[in-house]
This record gives C-alpha cells, sequence and structure tokens, in this order.
C-alpha cells in the first residue's frame, strides 16, 4: 500500500527539481552571461546551504588568509569576505532563532572595534562616501572601506563558534596555512598555458610574469615570502621554540630552516625581519633565555653570522636582498636594489608629511576620481612614490592611519591594538596547558606585528584584517579571555577552620 506522506514528498521534489533543471537548461544555453552566473551560483549557495550551517566557521578560519577570489563577483572579492558575509548571516539567524545562540562575548575587544568601525563609516561618510568603481561609479579606493569593515565583521563570525576542543591544533594550522595559496599566484609563467585558468582563482603576483617581462635585475616573489610565513607559523603553533630547537628530533629544524629559506627566496627584507622578532620574542615567553639552552642559543647565532659573513655573496640574489638589513658584505646589485627601495619610501614619506596637519581630525579617507587615476598613470612613469601617495599606500604604518582617518582613527586603532594585546597576554599567562604552546604564540606574533606596524611596514585597509584575525582565533579557541583561578578560600565550621574549599574553575569573560 503507498503511504501518502511518501508520495506527497516524492511528488514535491518532483515538482521543485523538474522545473528548476529546465530553467537552468535554458540559462546554460548562454555559460559566459553575467546572469548565468548569477543564477548558477545562487542554486550552488541554495545547495550547499547546510554545509555552511555546520562549518562556515572552520571555513572562515580557513579561507581568512587565503588569496582566493570570488571571480563571478562584481570586483572580485577575496574568498574570506565572501565567508565573512554567508557567515555573519548565518549567526544573526541563528541568533533570531535562538536566543541560547550567542557570540562569546569579550566587550573590551567589542568596544575598540565598534568605534574602529565607526571612524571608517564617518570618515567615508564626509570624504565622498564608498565609491566602487566595479558598481559604476566614477570614483576609486571604495574597495578598501569593505576589507576594513568586512576585517571587523569578521572577527565576530569567528567568536560566534568556540573551536572544539580536540580541534584546535587543526583549526589554528589552516588559518595560518592558508597564506600559502599565494605561492599559485606565483607560478605565473612557469606552468604551460593550459593551466592559465588557475590565475582566474588565485590571483597573479605580477602579470609581467604571464608575458616573460621582468621588471628588476632579480626576481621577487611575495608568494614564496608568504607560503614559508604561514609554515613558519603553523609550526610554531604546534611544537613552540623549544620543540624546534629539540636535537632529539632534527626533522623539525630541517624541516624550519629549510622554509625559511623559501622565504627568503621571496626576496623580502620585511619576512626576515618577522621571523626574528617573533622567534625572539617567542624564545623569551618560553622560559628559554633563561635556561642552560642560552650558551648553545648564542653560540648559534655567533656562527649563522660568521657563516652568512663568509658566503653572504654566493647566495642567490633574491636571498642577499632578504638580508640587505643585516651589517654584512652582499651582492652591489641587491644592496642597489634594496637602497632604491628605501629612498623611494623616504622620498614618498617626505612628500606627504606637511599633509599630516590639514587631516588631523578628518582624514582625507581612500577615494580618488578617475580624473585622478588618468594622471596616476603618467605619475607612475615618472616617479612610483606620487603614484603610491595618490592611492593610499603609504608604506607605513602610522601615516596609513592618520592621513585617511586622522586623530579619531589612530585613537580607535591604539585602543584596539592595546585592548587586543591585554586580551591576548591574559590568554598566553592564565592558558590551559593543552593551549599553552598557541596562546604563547598567538601573543608573540601579536606583538611582533604590531612592532612591525609601527615601525617597519604597514597598511591599515590591509593590516586590519591580521590583526581581527588573531583576535578572533583567540578568543575562539579560549572561549573569551582567560581569568586566573581564584585562590581556595578556608571554610569556618561552628568556630573552627577546616581544610580550604576545592576552588571551582573560572568562566573565560
Amino acid at each position: 500500500m503507498t503511504n501518502p506522506t511518501v508520495l506527497f514528498r516524492s511528488l514535491l521534489v518532483y515538482g521543485l527539481c523538474l522545473p528548476l533543471a529546465l530553467f537552468l537548461g535554458y540559462v546554460l544555453a548562454n555559460p559566459l552571461d553575467f546572469f548565468t552566473f548569477i543564477v548558477v551560483g545562487a542554486v550552488f549557495m541554495l545547495l550547499m546551504t547546510p554545509l555552511f550551517l555546520k562549518y562556515y566557521h572552520v571555513w572562515l578560519m580557513a579561507t581568512w588568509n587565503m588569496s582566493v577570489v570570488v571571480f563571478m563577483l562584481p570586483g572580485n572579492p577575496q574568498l574570506w569576505m565572501a565567508m565573512t558575509a554567508i557567515g555573519l548571516m548565518i549567526t544573526v539567524l541563528q541568533y533570531i532563532l535562538s536566543r541560547e545562540h550567542r557570540l562569546i562575548s569579550v566587550p573590551s575587544l567589542t568596544w575598540p572595534l565598534l568605534a574602529m568601525a565607526a571612524v571608517v563609516l564617518l570618515t567615508a561618510k564626509l570624504t565622498g562616501g564608498i565609491g566602487l568603481r566595479s558598481f559604476g561609479s566614477n570614483v576609486y579606493g571604495g574597495k578598501r572601506y569593505f576589507l576594513m569593515l568586512l576585517a571587523i565583521l569578521g572577527y565576530f563570525v569567528l567568536v560566534s563558534r568556540r573551536i572544539p576542543f580536540k580541534k584546535a591544533n587543526l583549526y589554528v594550522a589552516l588559518f595560518f596555512l592558508g597564506s600559502g595559496t599565494m605561492a599559485i599566484g606565483s607560478t605565473a609563467g612557469l606552468l604551460p598555458a593550459s593551466f592559465n585558468w588557475l590565475y582566474v582563482v588565485f590571483p597573479v603576483e605580477n602579470l609581467g610574469y604571464l608575458s616573460n617581462i621582468t621588471q628588476s635585475l632579480m626576481t621577487r616573489s611575495w608568494g614564496l615570502a608568504l607560503l614559508s610565513l604561514g609554515v613558519f607559523c603553523a609550526m610554531l603553533t604546534k611544537y613552540g621554540a623549544k620543540g624546534i630547537l629539540d636535537l632529539h628530533r632534527p626533522h623539525r629544524l630541517i624541516l624550519f630552516l629549510g622554509f625559511i629559506f623559501i622565504g627568503l627566496l621571496g626576496g623580502f627584507r620585511s619576512v626576515m625581519i618577522i621571523y626574528i622578532m617573533t622567534f625572539g620574542i617567542l624564545l623569551y615567553l618560553e622560559g628559554m633565555l633563561r635556561t642552560r639552552l642560552l650558551p648553545a642559543i648564542l653560540l648559534t647565532i655567533i656562527l649563522s653570522g660568521a657563516l652568512l659573513t663568509a658566503f653572504a655573496t654566493s647566495l642567490p640574489l633574491s636571498v642577499q636582498r632578504s638580508l640587505a638589513f643585516l651589517p654584512i658584505r652582499i651582492d652591489p646589485i641587491a644592496k642597489l636594489d634594496a637602497q632604491a627601495s628605501s629612498e623611494w619610501r623616504i622620498r614618498m614619506w617626505k612628500n606627504v608629511l606637511p599633509e599630516i596637519p590639514q587631516n588631523l581630525f578628518i582624514g582625507k579617507g581612500y577615494l580618488f576620481s578617475s580624473t585622478d587615476d588618468w594622471m596616476l598613470q603618467f605619475k607612475i612613469g615618472e616617479e612610483g612614490a606620487r603614484g603610491s601617495e595618490l592611492v593610499g599606500d603609504y608604506h607605513n604604518g602610522p601615516l596609513s592611519v592618520i592621513l585617511p582617518f586622522g586623530l579619531p582613527g589612530v585613537f580607535a586603532f591604539i585602543w584596539l591594538l592595546y585592548a587586543g594585546t591585554k586580551a591576548l597576554y591574559r590568554n598566553y599567562k592564565y592558558s590551559i596547558p593543552e593551549y599553552k604552546l598557541i596562546n604563547t604564540f598567538l601573543f608573540a606574533y601579536f606583538l611582533a606585528r604590531v612592532v612591525f606596524f609601527a615601525a617597519v611596514f604597514g597598511s591599515l585597509y590591509s593590516d586590519l584584517a591580521l590583526f581581527t584575525g588573531l583576535l578572533g582565533v583567540s578568543v575562539s579557541l579560549n572561549g573569551g579571555v582567560a581569568q586566573p583561578e581564584a585562590e581556595p578560600q578556608p571554610q569556618f565550621v561552628l568556630g573552627e577552620r577546616v581544610a580550604p574549599a576545592q576552588a571551582e574553575p573560572q568562566p573565560v569573560t
């Protein structure tokens, strides 16, 4: 006998699937039409809804540092931006449907993030709005506002769930290793032309690679640098500095040094500086500078310096350029290339410093018109610094804050860095043993990036996601900000003192 419920369900499925299949077949007759991308994308998103509901949190962590772009959407947003939007919708819907589902609340971080968002929106309002050239606007630069706002919203999506206890190392490793996808864009010109479709999803680092045009005496690759940095971070969260230097497991140190060398092949001094600062802070936090290993560490540094001094000129030019900030002898080509880059930045800083007084209270924002873009083509050809000034790429952290957003932006950003440093310090100091290595590294890396942003190189609109991502991972991992355990208090029964009661674990806030 036919079950009426099963029959009705089958009729409902066929009634939906058959018309949808016919409509998709009609739409796919023009596969390159923009409307086709919209329809197919909407159907795909609908089918993926159950997976998004279950895995949006880990997917956002995995894509946070990826270079992947959603090429079918206007403006080619990065995948982490799309995942942030999806995760935000799911988080809001879950809260509406069940008030028991709440974000991990950390007011000390929430308020500076909201202040930063308010500064961004107010500055955009006072300087011409958020114009997007990809949507037909006659101005450029609006995408940077969206980058900053999504970086802030992404933090709240990251803290919408707690990282599962048994998968902490996996989630954190995925977060850092995502940056390695940038290396795919660096393979342009090396792979056969049949692989060019990859670069639709993984942006090419330099279009000159596809046409075999070199614009410098040496080849530099930011993709290799980010791949190395991702492995560097993932290994330190897993093993810590002490585990990497464990001579009973030499394969760790060999792999670690191998990826550092790959990063130096990128040709960027900044990567080597980040390595040195992060590892140095980590050695201090792990207490290795107060142990018997200190003489061995100092001897290793001295021997490494001696070897570099003796054989630096035999290294590849890109590696020598990465080491150009050290007082060692390197090839004149690498030295001149590094000096030219430094002089280019100093020249730009001198040009923009007089603009600070007039942008103290209301920043200049990020927008520039299509007329300025036409002029930019000539300015880049004459003097690259002029073009960077126009689009707001100052290659300097403090300037990237005060010029676009004035003193309000400086106040909000410093507030965020202070609150973030304090939160990460407490998670490091009061961490449970299982998370000690991860929390120690997150605190060390955050400190290193703050110093690097302030003293070496920084860009607020691109680095804000780095800071909010690290904070989001730490809060999601620890369930908030860790608190010290309360000291056991003695109990009194009929005037007599008895053994203190066992202190209960304090909830995080």
